[in-house]
């Protein structure tokens, strides 16, 4: 993160969005809140997504969504963490039984639309699609929407604006400028005052970032001296245990040593549970990622394997969270490894025969860049040099002491059957899974108490069809 962002009468922000994207109605709901506590501006800009797949040669399927390649954990974990998300933003959401609808005349109106109308059409045409599951790509349901708001239009307002080559490559430049940002897709967002050129975030879930970076803007205050705390979003809720009368709740940590991001929640575990209004159990559940990715059908490095756009942008994700845990929680180092993938069988099995070298372990790893995966010895060497006896600790797993090996297997076992396809996961009280660092906010909650009604996709789909009979 930057120190200083460019001070502005009126800070600005640039939200892509296609139509067709849950996400980025999820995020045009937020961003309008947001704009409205930082006295911001939003320019609303329609792209079309698939496009940017094309452009950035990200997989997607024959409708065009990156979601119906993805393996089928992850895709069903999607639809949950969706479905989760509207809840805890109060938004309302059906999804629709046809989706994915085709939105490219809706997004052309969209750009025939004066920018200061943009919003009120976009609400509608929003509403339209995830709300009442219209057909959005019926032109006289578009035409008589924007009719219905009384937009003054610098031409007729009939089908002939479809066609019109001026909103045509209009849509059209503004899908590429999002590429040239480094959209990886949408909901994305394009902060021009901020400092070396701009800065592009991607994600509803990066709304954070926004806000605090639209509030440097307005207020001139670096986003170190900020409490960055106030913008990661969480769930208001009373919590009946104070005192000895905490009630105790036990957090699952999925995690493998070869994950980043496991390392990352690894050095916020204590802060949970410094934050959270009950007593926290930490039980730590290593397994073998690898392992879940060829059962799965995923790359053994998905990072490796991303395109270019999409892999500068997780990069660059991934130190912004390195720093805004650094600033808001527990403070650590970080250092990608010069030897990556991290073998993790062996430092897996050593941590189940003596937890006590987690620490050990994961500074080795992502600290000391030591390849304690690759090399016995230096994993022997690094134990020893944390007091234990590495070399006892190496020999015991290999005889299987304990029975280490089928413990780690186990594991391995359990999260595939649980419907892992990535880590950390964290569990509180054996309940759904919450993926990621950047999700601490939703773990906080369910242990402050926070609970939220899970349906799937086909079943919402079916209440859908019986409410309308």
């Amino acid at each position: 993160m930057n120190s200083i962002i460019k001070n502005s009468k009126q800070p600005i922000v640039e939200f892509f969005y296609d139509l067709q994207c849950p996400w980025a109605y999820i995020a045009s709901k937020r961003i309008e809140q947001i704009t409205k506590r930082t006295n911001a501006k939003v320019i609303w800009t329609p792209v079309l997504l698939g496009e940017i797949y094309k452009a950035i040669k990200a997989p997607q399927g024959k409708a065009g969504s990156a979601t119906d390649v993805m393996p089928l954990p992850k895709r069903q974990y999607i639809t949950k963490d969706l479905l989760r998300t509207v809840q805890r933003y109060n938004i309302e959401l059906n999804f629709h039984p046809r989706h994915p609808i085709q939105t490219i005349n809706a997004l052309r109106l969209l750009h025939a639309t004066p920018q200061s109308y943009r919003a009120a059409l976009t609400r509608a045409f929003y509403r339209l699609y995830w709300v009442d599951n219209a057909d959005i790509s019926d032109l006289s349901l578009l035409l008589n929407t924007a009719q219905s708001l009384k937009i003054p239009y610098d031409e007729p307002l009939d089908s002939s604006i479809f066609s019109n080559k001026k909103y045509q490559n209009s849509l059209s430049s503004s899908t590429a400028r999002a590429v040239e940002y480094g959209s990886p897709g949408v909901p994305s967002f394009w902060l021009e005052q901020y400092p070396g050129g701009g800065r592009l975030y991607w994600g509803q879930d990066r709304l954070n970032f926004v806000e605090a970076a639209l509030t440097s803007i307005s207020t001139g205050v670096s986003i170190e001296q900020m409490d960055l705390l106030k913008f990661y979003p969480r769930c208001s809720v009373e919590s009946k245990f104070n005192g000895n009368n905490k009630k105790v709740k036990t957090l699952k940590f999925w995690f493998d040593f070869s994950s980043q991001y496991s390392y990352i929640a690894y050095t916020q575990l204590s802060w949970i549970k410094k934050q959270a209004k009950c007593e926290v159990n930490i039980e730590y559940m290593p397994f073998l990622l690898g392992f879940v990715f060829d059962r799965i059908g995923t790359p053994q490095t998905p990072l490796l394997k991303l395109n270019e756009t999409r892999k500068a942008y997780d990069v660059r994700d991934m130190y912004e969270w390195v720093q805004f845990w650094n600033q808001v929680g527990d403070k650590f180092k970080f250092y990608y490894p010069d030897v990556f993938p991290i073998r993790s069988v062996n430092i897996s099995r050593i941590f189940l025969l003596e937890p006590k070298t987690l620490e050990c372990i994961f500074k080795a790893c992502w600290v000391d860049n030591i390849p304690i995966g690759t090399s016995n010895d230096l994993l022997i060497e690094t134990l020893n040099k944390s007091g234990f006896d590495g070399n006892a600790l190496f020999q015991a797993t290999q005889q299987n002491v304990n029975n280490v090996k089928d413990k780690l297997r186990e594991n391995t076992d359990r999260a595939i059957k649980l419907g892992m396809f990535g880590a950390p996961v964290f569990q509180v009280d054996d309940g759904e899974l919450v993926w990621g660092q950047d999700r601490i906010n939703v773990v906080l909650d369910l242990l402050d108490g926070w609970t939220w009604q899970s349906k799937d996709i086909e079943t919402m789909k079916k209440d859908d069809e019986k409410a309308k009979l």
